[in-house]
């Protein structure tokens, strides 16, 4: 009786997935086109993976593959914005100033500056989109740590120094400033407030 040939193929364990087609960059480019256009345009509640995949012309499949869920597009979207790199320099307030104006520079012309309050508001009932906007907004906030921690260690800022509370602070009258009262915080208005605020972390308790 003949022996049955072993194949050489290398075995694969069977909870490593298969490899499959690498992803194409340019329907994925245009797939978070489209959820930034529905974004910014129609808002959160119009944001579906049909219209997505209407939009950007790609097929349900696709979409799935990469994004489980239209909250996980919304995280690719913001993913995608170019990261505020804290350049060292004099102090903490020439370091955070040069933050904010490479911030200011990038959210100008950005359609992500009108869809930010806006996906705020749907956080209210929907705590699934909440997390997401946690996971952005930390993001965001770690090159402040940053810069605070390289003061702490200058001993510009006391050890103790609270810096969530302080990132707290500065990110709030920001926020305030440009999605409430609808203006754009110019350098001195910055200055002003970054004064304030460390000022406030350098003073000794009673």
């Amino acid at each position: 009786m003949p022996t049955r040939k072993k194949s050489s193929a290398p075995t694969r364990h069977p909870l490593v997935p298969l490899r499959g087609r690498p992803r194409s960059l340019v329907s994925e480019q245009a797939i978070l086109d489209a959820t930034l256009r529905i974004l910014s345009t129609e808002g959160y509640a119009a944001l579906t993976v049909d219209r997505v995949a209407s939009l950007a012309r790609a097929s349900k499949a696709t979409l799935y593959r990469r994004w489980k869920t239209k909250e996980h597009l919304v995280l690719a979207v913001f993913s995608r914005m170019p990261v505020v790199v804290p350049e060292e320099g004099r102090n903490v307030e020439d370091e955070l100033l040069g933050m904010f104006s490479q911030f200011s520079r990038q959210m100008r012309d950005s359609p992500l500056k009108g869809v930010l309050p806006m996906l705020a508001a749907e956080c209210v009932g929907n705590p699934t989109l909440s997390t997401t906007l946690m996971l952005i907004n930390d993001q965001r906030r770690g090159p402040v740590r940053l810069v605070l921690r390289r003061g702490i260690q200058r001993g510009e800022l006391p050890p103790d120094t609270d810096i969530e509370l302080a990132i707290d602070l500065i990110q709030g009258a920001v926020a305030i400033r440009i999605y409430f009262l609808l203006e754009n915080p110019d350098e001195l208005w910055m200055r002003r407030l970054l004064r304030v605020v460390l000022a406030g972390l350098r003073a000794k308790p009673r």
